[in-house]
């Protein structure tokens, strides 16, 4: 009986150690974007309609909205300086950017079909997402 419960500790650490590096990869790739929630008779929205969306959303933004990504993209990659003295206007045009895209991704048929654990991971803005979509979801 003795070997028997040392066998099961010996299994139990392996077990913990899979579990936990399974858990970490989920973790460390963070939760999907909300555009892979915008659904339609079962599909997906694709990328060139997300691209399309994005595009009349930047454009009926104006030209302040390019002058301020411009202060935030170089190279193509997004930079971010919380210190920059645009920073907050920038954050504020890309929310009313994302509201945009919402509307017109709505307007092709699709619905915003995030799950509930999706909705309330705490590693980005998605309780926010999910309550500004909430509208969007029939």
């Amino acid at each position: 009986m003795k070997n028997f419960k040392m066998e099961i500790n010996r299994m139990k650490f392996p077990v913990f150690i899979l579990s936990a590096l399974l858990c970490s990869c989920y973790l460390a790739n963070g939760s999907p974007s909300s555009v892979e929630f915008w659904v339609k008779n079962g599909k997906k929205i694709s990328i060139n309609e997300v691209r399309s969306c994005q595009e009349k959303s930047f454009l009926s933004l104006g030209k302040r909205f390019e002058f301020l990504k411009s202060q935030f993209y170089k190279n193509g990659e997004y930079h971010p300086d919380q210190n920059s003295i645009y920073y907050k206007e920038y954050s504020e045009y890309r929310r009313e950017a994302s509201r945009r895209n919402a509307q017109c991704f709505y307007g092709l048929g699709y619905r915003f079909k995030a799950p509930l654990p999706w909705c309330l991971a705490q590693d980005g803005d998605n309780t926010r997402i999910c309550t500004e979509n909430m509208k969007y979801r029939n």
